[in-house]
């Protein structure tokens, strides 16, 4: 084997050259993340495109080039990918707005987003009394709330699959705008992608949602009675799995025969609440709760007689806006015997 002597002076070089080499790690250290900066709207409507611009910076405010993660807190309201880019699904709940965070090289950021425009929510609906065998109704609801301050007069479109149309009218400077439909003919609505449309101060808001070929329904409160004193109505039954709020009312017509909107049950020229008020309702003939038993007491003006009652069992609230409205939103509707006002 061949072998090279090296001078001492350049044997003594090349190991101080390694020992330098060593103490500094093969260069300079790699800048690291001093801040994230995420900006984007806090205010988004249903359905527009938005996007988030997430930048990391070092100590000396350079940019770095680093992977951001994007997180949604309610990802059925807003979702986002991994670009940042947000899809807006449904109304923020009144005091629960969506927190949108990005995570990059150790640090976090966070965004409160609120949103606004028109959403549809579609779902099977039944009666306890309906036919036996007979296929669920529909139930179909809208909800508007502005960007801010109150609306147009306008009205509100659904188009179903077969252009079988639904139209409701939204009150001028009404801010938390929404109305309802309780439908028997499943023919004239079947399975598939609804549609909704409202016009507002020139802009044409649309959204739409879906309903799927199923069966499923909400169940029904299980020994339900509606027991009157003078004009005290206490509604009285075991609710159903599934459901979050009861609209309990008195009517002249039963329910699978009637419009049903945002105001109440419009049937014989009565018009009902949305909730039991602060002050007497003249005309109260409905009471929203999360549980039974429920107390109504009938308005004044709504004329003696006998009355149907009815307990109707929802999978979401749509008395407030305190809460997320599903998508899917499942109704079920229970007759509670007749009571006769004084």
């Amino acid at each position: 084997m061949t072998r090279v002597l090296l001078p001492v002076a350049l044997v003594s070089t090349a190991v101080l050259m390694t020992a330098v080499l060593s103490a500094c790690g093969g260069g300079s250290p790699a800048p690291t993340a001093a801040a994230l900066e995420l900006t984007g709207s806090t205010s988004l409507a249903i359905g527009a495109p938005a996007r988030l611009s997430a930048v990391v910076r070092d100590s000396s405010g350079s940019v770095l080039p680093s992977a951001v993660t994007y997180t949604s807190s309610q990802p059925n309201v807003i979702d986002v990918d991994a670009g940042g880019n947000l899809t807006v699904k449904r109304l923020t709940a009144t005091n629960w707005p969506v927190e949108v965070t990005a995570s990059a090289g150790g640090k976090t950021a966070t965004l409160v987003i609120s949103t606004y425009g028109l959403e549809l929510a579609v779902g099977t609906y039944v009666w306890n009394l309906q036919p036996a065998g007979a296929a669920p109704g529909r139930f179909i609801a809208v909800r508007y709330r502005p960007q801010s301050g109150g609306t147009e007069a306008s009205t509100f479109t659904v188009t179903a699959p077969g252009n079988e149309r639904l139209t409701c009218t939204l009150s001028f400077k009404d801010i938390n705008g929404w109305c309802w439909w309780a439908l028997p003919d499943a023919t004239k609505f079947p399975a598939g992608e609804y549609r909704a449309t409202l016009v507002q101060n020139g802009v044409t808001y649309a959204t739409t949602a879906a309903l799927p070929q199923s069966k499923a329904t909400l169940g029904f409160v299980a020994g339900a009675t509606a027991t009157i004193n003078q004009r005290n109505v206490t509604f009285a039954g075991k609710v159903p799995a599934g459901s979050r709020w009861l609209y309990s009312y008195v009517a002249k017509s039963r329910i699978e025969r009637s419009s049903l909107n945002g105001m109440g049950l419009e049937s014989a020229g009565i018009t009902g609440s949305r909730s039991t008020p602060p002050v007497e309702d003249r005309l109260a003939v409905s009471v929203y709760s999360t549980a039974l038993p429920a107390a109504l007491k009938v308005g004044a003006d709504v004329p003696a007689g006998s009355y149907d009652t009815w307990i109707t069992a929802m999978s979401g609230n749509l008395s407030s806006f305190a809460e997320v409205l599903p998508e899917q939103f499942n109704v079920s509707a229970t007759f509670g015997g007749k009571v006769t006002l004084p």
